[in-house]
């Protein structure tokens, strides 16, 4: 391999690893503490973020399960489906039916 080959290829190794970091968190979740979020169809559900940026843990009234991040910027796993870029705020579904949608963290 020659040198500038060489170079090359660590370049692109060093910006493959700057996109595999985790994009932070929904501009008002802390990190690692469980905040609630309120929905303009009255229901509500808590939500933690990670520190890594790799999953959410979700309770709600369904029950509680750690989410992992997919390649669209959902998180899901157990059932459960989450999304910060619905319209009017975020959405969580869980087996297909809705457990609210326009949701905001509450005050």
């Amino acid at each position: 391999m020659t040198k500038s080959s060489l170079t090359l290829s660590l370049l692109f190794a060093a910006l493959a690893a700057g996109c595999a970091t985790a994009p932070p968190a929904p501009a008002d979740l802390p990190a690692n503490r469980f905040v609630t979020m309120g929905c303009a169809d009255g229901k509500s559900f808590q939500v933690r973020y990670a520190q890594d940026g790799r999953t959410i843990r979700v309770r709600s009234h369904q029950g509680a399960a750690e989410l992992e991040r997919q390649a669209d910027g959902k998180f899901a796993g157990d059932g459960f489906t989450l999304n910060f870029k619905g319209e009017g705020g975020a959405s969580l579904d869980h087996a297909g039916k809705s457990q609210g949608k326009a949701c905001k963290r509450a005050a």
